[in-house]
C-alpha cells in the first residue's frame, strides 16, 4: 500500500502533485491509484492541520491554505461529489490517515515548524 516516508516527504510528494495539475490524468495510474494518492494527499494535509497549530500557534494564513490544499486535492478524487467530511468514513483513508500521524510524531519537531511554514508560505 504505502511506503514509509517522512512527515516532509508527504508534504513535498503533496504539493508537487498539486502544483503539476496532471499529474494523475496523465501518469497512466489506475483508478483506484489515483484515489489512493489523493487519500494520502488529503491525510498529510489533516496531520499538518492536527499538529501545525501547536508548533506555529494560531495562523489564519496557514488555516486559509490548509482549506485550499484539501480542495485541491478533492478535485482530482474520481467521485466529484467527495468532501473531506465524507473522506473521513473511509477505511483506506483512516489507515493512511494513521501511517501519516505516525509519520509525524517520528519527525523531528525542526523539520515539523518546516512543513508547517511550507503551508504558510504556500502560494495557490
Amino acid at each position: 500500500m504505502t511506503k514509509s516516508i517522512s512527515f516532509r516527504g508527504l508534504l513535498g510528494l503533496g504539493i508537487a502533485a498539486l502544483l503539476s495539475s496532471s499529474v494523475l490524468a496523465n501518469d497512466g495510474l489506475s483508478l483506484e491509484e489515483a484515489n489512493t494518492i489523493v487519500k494520502e494527499d488529503l491525510a498529510s494535509t489533516q496531520v499538518m492541520a492536527e499538529v501545525c497549530p501547536a508548533i506555529i500557534g494560531k495562523n489564519a494564513k496557514f488555516d486559509q491554505n490548509i482549506q485550499l490544499l484539501i480542495q485541491a486535492y478533492l478535485q482530482d478524487y474520481s467521485d466529484k461529489s467527495m468532501t473531506f467530511d465524507k473522506i473521513q468514513a473511509d477505511s483506506e483513508y483512516k489507515a493512511v490517515l494513521n501511517e501519516a500521524r505516525q509519520a509525524a510524531k517520528e519527525t523531528s519537531q525542526d523539520e515539523q515548524k518546516s512543513v508547517c511554514d511550507d503551508v504558510v508560505n504556500y502560494q495557490a
